[in-house]
């Protein structure tokens, strides 16, 4: 019955004074910001590796269909 309470939000001004875990949701706004900008980085650092490693091979980049 609580979680039911807990999760179900008429709207953003529910939350305003609401503490998760220690944190308010601006706090909680700027960490998942600061993760995904962390994801989007690792995700391009792969690509660009990935892709560094076959330009440096000897075997030519074929696309997936050849």
């Amino acid at each position: 019955m609580f979680a039911s309470l807990f999760f179900i939000f008429s709207s953003n001004d529910d939350v305003q004074d609401l503490l998760i875990f220690g944190h308010d949701i601006d706090a909680w706004l700027g960490y998942v910001l600061i993760f995904f900008g962390l994801t989007a980085l690792a995700f391009v650092a792969v690509w660009l590796i990935g892709f560094l490693y076959e330009s440096q091979s000897e075997k030519s980049i074929k696309q997936p269909w050849e």
